[in-house]
């Protein structure tokens, strides 16, 4: 396998920390979000794995302070001093996780539309260095990001319809000083037989093309420079595609459908949120399966930023990273 920037070892360590602080919380006692937003109350380990690595992958371009190209000794060194802006935050466990696993003089300010949400976060998570504050970012204008040495977008875009994601990548660009930067994250479907999973919540499912081929349109993403890395474990992909191949895919389609018809009639809207809420609370309060083998798929995790282009089979995970270089 290629080197890397800090090579494998130096990223499942980070992934381990972050696992580990994550694992530490106690589960918050609301289950108003089916879709993730609430990680930390997921059964599925490897899902939180996941998640895990794209906080881990986002530390690591941010430690670097180079990350269009990190073989490159010409690039800047990294600043003494990082204001974050995390948009979509959640439930806000997978934030305080990172931002106990990043450096003391950094600070982050994380984000969502959901006050609900954002009330268990502050009450839970902040501190010295981590703020939550509502922002619904369809609709934030670019003098709300200003200020900030960098935007995370952890697992969101897949969220937006093409033309809202367009729209923040722009407003984005224009709120971040000259140097500034965009970490975004997203699941790679490049080695499913299936081009979308049916994932009632999601609009846009990436492949590394696909989401090359958005970045590399000038009129839709207005950062001079951009790459786009990918999260590696055979053995994630092996075992998302078979839960995929075994059910996944047609729970997923039966829970689009649901939602498409409670989305016209509003009885049926409110009805099916509160028994999802119930079925996610009576889910994840079921016995945890014994035995995740923890170390046997932290020892298969990388972070290829190398030759990204040649990893379709065993990539799980995009991690793009975009800097504004002019004035």
């Amino acid at each position: 396998m290629q080197s890397r920037a800090r090579g494998a070892p130096a990223f499942q360590a980070d992934v381990r920390q972050i696992w580990d602080e994550l694992r530490r919380l106690e589960r918050s006692g609301e289950y108003g979000n089916i879709e993730g937003g609430s990680i930390e109350q997921q059964r599925d380990k490897r899902l939180q794995l996941h998640h895990c690595a794209n906080y881990a992958a986002a530390l690591s371009v941010l430690r670097q302070g180079h990350p269009t190209d990190p073989t490159d000794p010409t690039n800047p060194t990294d600043p003494p001093n990082r204001r974050l802006l995390e948009l979509g935050c959640g439930s806000g466990a997978l934030t305080s996780a990172f931002a106990q696993a990043m450096p003391d003089n950094w600070t982050v300010e994380a984000t969502d539309y959901s006050e609900s949400l954002l009330a268990g976060a502050r009450e839970r998570f902040e501190r010295d260095g981590l703020i939550f504050s509502r922002l619904d970012l369809r609709s934030a204008g670019p003098d709300r990001l200003d200020g900030f040495d960098a935007i995370l977008l952890i697992e969101v875009i897949e969220h937006l319809p093409p033309d809202e994601a367009d729209g923040l990548l722009r407003r984005a660009y224009e709120g971040l000083p000259a140097g500034g930067m965009m970490v975004l994250t997203t699941l790679d479907r490049s080695a499913f037989p299936r081009p979308f999973s049916g994932y009632a919540p999601h609009f846009v499912e990436y492949t590394y093309r696909s989401l090359s081929a958005l970045l590399g349109d000038r009129r839709r993403n207005p950062f001079e420079t951009y790459r786009v890395f990918r999260l590696l474990s055979e053995r994630i992909v092996a075992d998302s595609v078979k839960a995929e191949e075994h059910g996944g895919y047609l729970v997923n389609r039966l829970n689009r459908l649901a939602l498409s018809l409670s989305c016209r009639h509003a009885e049926l809207g409110a009805l099916r949120g509160w028994a999802e809420s119930r079925l996610f609370r009576l889910y994840s309060h079921l016995p945890e399966r014994d035995g995740f083998d923890l170390e046997g798929y932290l020892a298969t995790l990388d972070f290829e930023q190398t030759e990204p282009e040649k990893r379709d089979r065993d990539s799980f995970g995009l991690v793009a990273v975009l800097r504004k270089t002019a004035a």
